[in-house]
């Protein structure tokens, strides 16, 4: 035989805002642990709905009863009074009851259940309700997860009447309950909509490759969803895919929404200038690392390898620019604290492989790879320089040309012969590198959806790769 809960002689107090505030949150809780106490909350609520709706529509707040007349009741006193009528009446006229109320009055759902008097909107992801997506100035939350603001209960009931399913997550999400947020969004039909919110619950949990799966299937639905757009922008941002995410805002920006496209064009530019920054900064720690080996000064191995990611694309360069094979093995130093580093011996192999090599052959092609890194900023014309590199069989610095000069974007035979010496080799970073010029092209044949997954899993495994790859060059 099942007990009583004892807490059920609560929920008037509770559903009438008179516990405390620490009693109406443990109660909170308790509700998520006792059936009992749900259900009667269930009904509770739907026989005030039903009260209020019987004695004529929406509530309004309770005036002070010094300033009420002596002969109006205030409304607690009105709505007990009314579970007296409507019990029977719901019981004596069962479903004539319900059809009979959708001739009155629809109520009006407060602005407070989504937060309308805020003046700063507490995370930067867009809901789909048009009542939770007013543009305010972005103020992160301190020192809690959920707004100290609590929910109101009764036009929660009137929502789920309405079946708004969708309002009610927007509500939970804005005082950060994630968890009654998905929940009511899995009654909420499918939709563009729907899958937008979903999104934002995923981004909120940092599960980022579910929301940006969520984004695509919304933006297939409805290319032009300003909210889903939105959401892809913060889900790339921080995955740091910065030059995606400042294309997915210049997108919102485009669509002219007051507030909102303002700020699109800010965030896109503010990334546009990150990126530019962090390409200058590597490309200039790239060279001066390059130039130390290349030139005729001594070298510390050791002091280079404390910087493994820069070392490792200077040790490449290198490789691909020196024009003897004393040269080439001075290099093994460096390939072995940074193998080391990395595990295996992929580098010092490639180093013993290149000093092996003709350099009377090789060594041309080597000093005009080195002129293509010095003038890289001046847009020469490589056309000669690619060709003989095409034919001359020195892959790997027909590779480095191809990354440098990106010519493999827009010619297969080229992709080809990238993607061919990649797998030939051990490096997974070669593979990545490879893999981006990949989805460069399938960016530029408007293949946004497939190529923005492929760019978030080739980031995984790069981060994955630990500190020995530049994650940051696969943008």
């Amino acid at each position: 035989m099942n007990t009583p809960c004892t807490n059920i002689n609560r929920l008037h107090l509770f559903v009438d805002g008179e516990l405390s505030a620490p009693d109406a949150e443990a109660f909170r809780q308790h509700l998520t642990r006792c059936a009992e106490c749900e259900a009667g909350l269930r009904d509770l609520l739907q026989l005030e709905l039903l009260a209020s709706r019987a004695l004529g529509g929406a509530a309004v707040a309770e005036p002070e009863p010094d300033a009420l007349p002596q002969n109006v009741t205030p409304l607690r006193s009105r709505l007990k009074r009314a579970y007296q009528v409507a019990v029977p009446l719901a019981v004596a006229a069962g479903l004539a009851a319900v059809g009979l109320l959708r001739f009155q009055a629809t109520p009006e759902i407060p602005g407070e259940v989504w937060l309308a008097s805020a003046d700063t909107r507490t995370f930067e992801a867009r809901l789909s309700h048009p009542r939770a997506d007013r543009f305010l100035p972005y103020g992160p939350m301190r020192g809690t997860s959920q707004t100290s603001e609590m929910l109101p209960l009764r036009p929660l009931a009137e929502l789920e009447e309405r079946k708004d399913f969708r309002g009610i997550a927007a509500a939970y999400a804005l005082r950060g309950d994630w968890q009654q947020a998905e929940a009511f969004l899995g009654r909420e039909p499918d939709s563009a909509d729907k899958l937008n919110d979903l999104a934002v619950v995923a981004l909120s949990r940092q599960r980022y490759e579910e929301a940006l799966g969520l984004v695509s299937r919304a933006l297939a639905l409805d290319p032009r969803h300003s909210q889903a757009l939105w959401n892809r922008a913060l889900v790339l941002r921080e995955r740091d895919l910065l030059d995606r995410a400042a294309a997915s805002f210049d997108t919102v920006a485009s669509l002219g929404e007051d507030g909102w496209s303002n700020e699109a064009r800010r965030m896109a530019a503010e990334l546009r200038t990150q990126l530019a920054e962090e390409r200058v900064r590597w490309k200039r720690q790239v060279n001066d690392a390059w130039q130390t080996l290349s030139g005729d000064g001594a070298w510390d191995a050791k002091q280079l390898a404390q910087r493994p990611v820069v070392a490792r694309a200077a040790l490449y360069e290198a490789a691909r620019t020196v024009t003897s094979k004393e040269r080439a093995l001075a290099l093994l130093p460096l390939a072995r604290e940074l193998d080391a580093i990395g595990g295996g011996s992929v580098l010092q192999d490639y180093v013993r492989q290149v000093a092996g090599k003709d350099f009377a052959a090789r060594s041309p092609l080597a000093l005009g790879y080195a002129g293509l890194l010095r003038h890289s900023e001046s847009k020469k014309d490589t056309t000669s320089l690619m060709d003989m590199l095409r034919r001359s069989g020195e892959r790997d610095i027909y590779f480095g040309a191809l990354v440098q000069t990106g010519a493999a974007v827009t010619d297969a035979t080229a992709l080809g012969a990238l993607r061919g010496f990649a797998e030939g080799t051990p490096d997974p970073w070669l593979h990545l590198l490879a893999e981006r010029e990949v989805i460069r092209r399938e960016l530029a044949a408007g293949h946004t959806a497939q190529a923005e997954k492929q760019l978030m899993d080739a980031m995984l495994t790069c981060n994955g790769l630990g500190n020995i790859a530049p994650c940051m060059e696969l943008n």
